[in-house]
């Protein structure tokens, strides 16, 4: 008899584990994804179109500007150390990104190492590898929130006359009742082209190529223009600028451009 419980035990205990394995031991699809640059996952994308944020916890949010001194905002410091998973998925960066981009910097033409050079005397905190780590923030940032409409944070993101530009396109698309849904997959490429210094002001322009999906909605869930399922592979030109004398340490972008 004694046997035969222990027969029974292992029964139980067996088809207990099973039924763990079957929940715990499969992906559901909300999984953190690791690699920000990975192209998504079909799944994950028609989860996005419905406006679920899939792969994504709360630390991987845009981070909210709450004050003049946004740190998030300031590329040429870098950032607090955390680990390399959310580094990577908030645009920071490994030690082997850095030694890469800083190869980058020193192959860079005379004129744009020159301007890098002007920018640093005039301000001894500027670092060119902290600045692109800064500025992959940034771009993250100022893409998703201009697509959902966020005036208040672009304000302190953006030049004066580039926010009032972004601000009449997105008062426009909500006069129309539309809704732009914007992914960025991740930043494949992003390098420093030019920089400058004219009088205080300082000025450093990135070329970014970026993955992302996009979408504009009606008001009734249609796609007006856009696929959310198409990832486009898009260049930009961005020109970031700031007064170095100036106790404001953030930098704002001033211009956009895509190559034609």
């Amino acid at each position: 008899m004694q046997h035969l419980d222990i027969v029974f035990f292992a029964i139980v205990a067996v088809v207990l584990g099973w039924k763990l394995f079957s929940v715990l031991g499969r992906r559901t699809g909300h999984e953190r994804r690791i690699d920000p640059l990975a192209r998504p996952d079909p799944k994950d994308v028609a989860a996005r179109r419905q406006g679920r944020d899939v792969g994504r916890d709360d630390s991987d949010a845009p981070v909210q500007i709450a004050s003049r001194r946004p740190s998030v905002v300031r590329p040429d410091v870098e950032a607090p150390a955390e680990p390399a998973r959310d580094a990577a998925a908030r645009g920071g960066m490994s030690p082997r990104d850095r030694r890469q981009i800083e190869a980058d910097i020193a192959r860079a033409p005379d004129a744009v190492r020159a301007g890098l050079d002007a920018i640093a005397k005039a301000d001894p905190a500027f670092n060119p590898a902290d600045f692109i780590g800064g500025a992959k923030i940034a771009f993250d940032m100022i893409v998703q929130g201009f697509a959902a409409g966020e005036t208040k944070m672009l304000q302190s993101l953006l030049g004066r006359d580039l926010y009032e530009s972004f601000a009449a396109v997105i008062a426009d698309r909500q006069r129309q009742g539309y809704r732009q849904k914007t992914v960025v997959i991740g930043i494949t490429q992003a390098q420093i082209v030019g920089a400058e210094l004219k009088g205080k002001e300082a000025r450093v322009t990135m070329k970014f190529v970026s993955e992302q999906t996009s979408v504009t909605e009606d008001s009734s869930g249609n796609a007006v223009e856009g696929d959310a399922n198409h990832v486009d592979s898009i260049v930009d030109i961005w020109t970031f600028a700031r007064d170095t004398g100036s106790r404001d340490p953030n930098w704002q972008l001033v211009l956009t451009d895509q190559p034609s």
